[in-house]
Formats: C-alpha cells, sequence, structure tokens
C-alpha cells in the first residue's frame, strides 16, 4: 500500500523536457521514501493524469493520490487545465484526488540561479509565465525580492521563440549598469525556450543560467508543497 504523487507537468515534443520531469519525479521519490512519485503531462506527453493514474492502480493497491502541478506560475495552465485534468481523472476512475500549489517563482529557485552569476553583473530574468495578471505580479515580486536578498538589478522579460523581449531587456539594463547582463533561465526543463533563452544570450556576447529542473531547491519546494497539502487534507 502506498501513496502516490503525480507531477503533474505542461508536456513538451522535446525529449530533454520529459526527461528532465522523470528526473525530478525520481529525486522527489527518493527524497520522500515510502511514497511513488510519477509524471504525467498535460499535453505533448504520454501519459495523462488519466493514464498515469490507471497504471499504478492496476499494479498495486494506491492508498491516497496527489497532484503537484509541475508549473512555474499561475498562468493558464494552472487556472485551466490542471483542473480540467484532475476533474478528468476523478469521473474516469471515480477517485478523489488533491491538488496542491504551483511551484511559484520562488526566491529559493531565483538564488540558486543567482550562484550561477559573476556578484558584479545584472541580471535579465527570463521567464515563460503567462500573461495573467497573478504571473505578472509573482514575477515582479520575485524581481523585488531578490534584489532585496543580493542587491542585483535585476529586470524580468518574457521570453518568447523570437528572444525580441530578452534582447531589448538586456540592451536597457547593460545601459543603466555599463555591464552586459546575464540571463537567467527561470524555466524547468531543457527544451525550446531554454534554448531561446541561450540563443539571446549568444546574440548580445553573454551566457544564461541552466533551467532550475536540477537545483536542489525545486525539490524541496516540492517536498514543502506536499506537505501542506497533507496537513490540508488531514484537517480538511
Amino acid at each position: 500500500m502506498s501513496a502516490l504523487v503525480v507531477l503533474l507537468a505542461h508536456g513538451s515534443p522535446d525529449p530533454r523536457s520529459s526527461q528532465g520531469a522523470c528526473d525530478v519525479a525520481n529525486r522527489l521519490e527518493k527524497r520522500l521514501g515510502g511514497s511513488i512519485v510519477r509524471v504525467a503531462y498535460l499535453n505533448h506527453d504520454w501519459p495523462t493524469l488519466t493514464a498515469a493514474i490507471g497504471r499504478e492502480r492496476d499494479s498495486g493497491e494506491i492508498t491516497s493520490i496527489s497532484v503537484l502541478p509541475l508549473l512555474l506560475s499561475k498562468a493558464s495552465h494552472a487556472l485551466r487545465d490542471v483542473p480540467d485534468a484532475v476533474a478528468r481523472a476523478e469521473r474516469d476512475h471515480r477517485i478523489k484526488i488533491v491538488v496542491g500549489d504551483t511551484i511559484g517563482m520562488q526566491l529559493d529557485l531565483a538564488l540558486a540561479l543567482d550562484a550561477q552569476v559573476p556578484a558584479d553583473l545584472p541580471i535579465v530574468l527570463a521567464w515563460a509565465g503567462g500573461r495573467t495578471a497573478i504571473a505578472q505580479a509573482e514575477t515582479q515580486s520575485l524581481v523585488d525580492q531578490w534584489h532585496q536578498a543580493t542587491g542585483r538589478q535585476i529586470v524580468a522579460a518574457g521570453s518568447s521563440e523570437s528572444g525580441e523581449n530578452l534582447l531589448a531587456a538586456a540592451a536597457e539594463l547593460q545601459e543603466r549598469t555599463n555591464h552586459v547582463p546575464m540571463i537567467a533561465t527561470f524555466t524547468l526543463f531543457p527544451g525550446v525556450l531554454a534554448d531561446q533563452v541561450l540563443s539571446a544570450a549568444n546574440a548580445i556576447g553573454t551566457r544564461a543560467t541552466t533551467p532550475v529542473f536540477q537545483e536542489t531547491a525545486l525539490i524541496e519546494i516540492l517536498v514543502d508543497r506536499l506537505s501542506i497539502l497533507q496537513t490540508a487534507d488531514q484537517f480538511g
């Protein structure tokens, strides 16, 4: 008898993204000790949430099912796609699923990226959190906290396939600080967006940090999300 924790990721046609998600699941499972941790996807990749739950229920006795959205902000995927996927899985399996909060724009993740950047350089925070007011407010809050914690000059810019926003932000920051900034890749996994961030960095003769999926801070945040979820479920 085991608790099942499903990390629900956006999904990507790039296999590096799914490999990164599976790496996070393996590390979280080792960290938790005793729970089964699996990955499901909202699109592009297999399995879906319904399929991932069905596979584990067929292979053994599951005592509870928790879903942690493997998303960095409360954009459309968190607000629409996650609830839809959970409702579908609950209907198909006739079970109750408890759902945790998104990872969020956490300062611990930012500081892990900060450690990759020389102390005298400003930073362009490259993010892909969407255009919702919540996502934008979370991003600006992270920039403010990051600056207060380190004293760095930081500007957030949405990453895109063209990299235009990143290039404009980098130019503005360089003019203001007289230093070519590094770009902090605030995405979870390698893939198209991380590649675009790296291309933008190369275009201005600087470097980009690696995505955050390898950071120990990410695992600790997921453990915390699960703890909050289990406590709420126990007393709810």
